[in-house]
C-alpha cells in the first residue's frame, strides 16, 4: 500500500536584484569609476547625494593600521634609509609652503635654545603635507648630528606647536597629542590608540577588553576619537596640487603602516529626504549606500591583506612573496571573485610610485618539498641572477646547473622550465655569457 505525507520544507535563496547586480559591480570600478555611475544613479533617483573628499566621510572608516607581521619570511627589519643629509630625498614628501611658513613663525617660541633651532629645522624638512614625520628619529638624529635623546627632546618642544598633532611619528601618536590636549587621554583612550586596528575591525568586544571597560564606553570613545583630526598639517595646502587618481594611498608609521581609501575620489552618499519620496525607492536607496560602504571596506581588507603579506617587498628589503587571489580568498574569507576584481581594478600610491594591486601579486614557483611559505617565481629569479654573477665566467653554469643549485631552496624546476625563467630574468645564455 502506497501512503502519502504532506510536509513543509524552508530554504533560503539569493535573488539577483537590480541593487544587488549594482554591488556586485561596484567590485570591479575604480574609485572615479564608482563616482561617475553613482552620480548617474543619483540623477535617476534624485534620493541620493553623491559627494567625495575629506569631508564627505568619517575619517576613521576609511583608514586602517597595519602592524607587519611578527614572524615569517615577510617580516623584515626596516629598511635603512641614508641619502644625502641623512635622508633619502626620493622618499620624502616635503609639507606644502604654507604650513612650513607657519611653523618657522612658532619655532621661536617652540625652542628656547638657539644651539636646537638646527635640529629643530631638521625635523622641519622632515615634515609631510599631513603635518607627520616622514622620517625616524635615528635618522633625523643623524641629519643635525645631535644625539637620539637631544633630538627626542626637541621633537617634545616642536609637538607643542599649533594646531596640535604636528610633528606626529604615527596616527596613534597624533591623536595621543590632540586628546591630551581635549583630557581625553584617560588609560582607557590611551589603550584604545594602542589597539586601532581593532577599533577599524569593528571588534568592540575585544576592544573592551583591552581597555579595561565595558563597551558603551569604547563607543563613547571612539565617537570622541572620530572628532580627532588625523591630518593637522592638510588644512595649510594651498589646493594647487591636482589630486591623484589612485584609489588607495599607502605609508609608513613608526608602527608599521597606514593604508588609506583616498577620500578625493573615494565617493559617499547621502540620503535626501523627502515626504513624497515612494516607500521602494528609499529602501533601494539605502541598500545602496550600504552596497558601497561595503564595498569600501571590503577593498580595505582585501589591500590589508597584501600589505602584511608583501611587508619585505614593500620595505624594498626582499623579493615578492608568493600571494594568488585563492590565498587572498582563503585568508579573507571572500569569494575568488570579489577578490579578482577588486585586485584588477584598484591602484595604489607607495612612498615611490603607484601600482595596481594586481601587480603585487605573484605565482609560486614548483617546489621541491612541502612548504608553509613557497618561493614566488620573482624570487626565483633574484636567486638565479645572483647564482649568475658569482659564476666562473670562463665556465657558465648550464640551466641543468642552475636547476641544481635551486633545489637547496626548495625550488624544483626542470630545465625548460629553467630556460624560460632565464629569459624572464633577462639572462643571456651560456654560450653568450662565456663569449661575454
Amino acid at each position: 500500500m502506497i501512503g502519502f505525507d504532506l510536509g513543509l520544507k524552508q530554504r533560503t535563496s539569493l535573488a539577483m536584484t537590480p541593487v544587488l547586480r549594482e554591488a556586485i559591480g561596484f567590485m570591479v570600478m575604480s574609485n572615479t569609476e564608482l563616482s561617475a555611475r553613482l552620480a548617474d544613479l543619483a540623477l535617476a533617483g534624485a534620493i541620493i547625494k553623491v559627494t567625495s573628499g575629506p569631508e564627505a566621510h568619517d575619517w576613521f572608516s576609511l583608514l586602517r593600521q597595519i602592524k607587519p607581521p611578527t614572524s615569517g619570511r615577510q617580516c623584515q627589519p626596516p629598511e635603512v634609509h641614508s641619502g644625502p643629509g641623512g635622508f633619502d630625498a626620493e622618499r620624502l614628501a616635503q609639507a606644502d609652503a604654507g604650513l612650513i611658513v607657519h611653523v618657522q613663525a612658532q619655532l621661536a617660541l617652540l625652542v628656547r635654545n638657539p644651539e636646537d633651532l638646527r635640529i629643530a629645522h631638521s625635523f622641519l624638512f622632515a615634515l609631510e603635507p599631513s603635518g607627520w614625520l616622514c622620517a625616524s628619529l635615528a635618522e633625523i638624529a643623524a641629519d643635525a648630528k645631535c644625539s637620539v635623546p637631544r633630538a627626542e627632546m626637541v621633537l617634545r618642544q616642536l609637538q607643542t606647536a599649533e594646531p596640535t598633532g604636528l610633528f606626529a611619528r604615527s596616527l596613534a601618536e597624533c591623536l595621543a597629542l590632540q586628546a591630551e590636549e581635549q583630557g581625553l587621554l584617560t588609560p582607557a583612550f590611551a589603550a584604545m590608540l594602542r589597539n586601532l586596528p581593532l577599533l577599524a575591525a569593528g571588534e568592540t568586544d575585544a576592544l573592551a577588553d583591552a581597555c579595561g571597560c565595558d563597551v558603551d564606553m569604547v563607543l563613547d570613545m571612539a565617537r570622541a576619537l572620530r572628532r580627532l583630526n588625523p591630518k593637522p598639517g592638510a588644512a595649510f595646502s594651498d589646493g594647487s596640487a591636482v589630486a591623484r587618481p589612485c584609489d588607495l594611498i599607502l605609508r609608513q608609521d613608526s608602527e608599521g603602516w597606514i593604508l588609506e581609501l583616498n577620500a578625493q575620489t573615494a565617493p559617499a552618499l547621502h540620503l535626501e529626504l523627502s515626504k513624497d519620496a515612494p516607500l521602494q525607492a528609499l529602501q533601494e536607496a539605502r541598500s545602496l549606500i550600504q552596497a558601497v560602504e561595503r564595498r569600501h571596506a571590503t577593498v580595505l581588507t582585501i589591500a590589508t591583506e597584501i600589505i602584511v603579506r608583501q611587508d619585505g617587498f614593500l620595505r624594498g628589503s626582499a623579493p615578492l612573496a608568493a600571494l594568488t587571489i585563492n590565498d587572498l580568498a582563503s585568508a579573507t574569507g571572500l569569494h575568488r571573485s570579489t577578490v579578482s576584481r577588486v585586485t584588477a581594478a584598484l591602484t595604489m600610491s607607495l612612498p615611490k610610485r603607484t601600482v595596481g594591486l594586481r601587480g603585487l601579486l605573484c605565482a609560486s614557483a614548483p617546489a621541491a618539498r612541502r612548504q608553509e611559505e613557497p618561493l614566488s617565481v620573482q624570487a626565483v629569479l633574484e636567486r638565479m641572477r645572483k647564482l649568475v654573477a658569482m659564476e666562473d665566467g670562463s665556465n657558465p653554469l648550464t640551466d641543468e646547473a642552475l636547476a641544481k643549485l635551486l633545489l637547496p631552496d626548495g625550488v624544483a624546476l626542470a630545465r625548460r622550465t629553467v630556460t624560460k625563467y632565464r629569459k624572464l630574468a633577462g639572462i643571456p645564455s651560456r654560450p653568450a655569457r662565456r663569449d661575454a
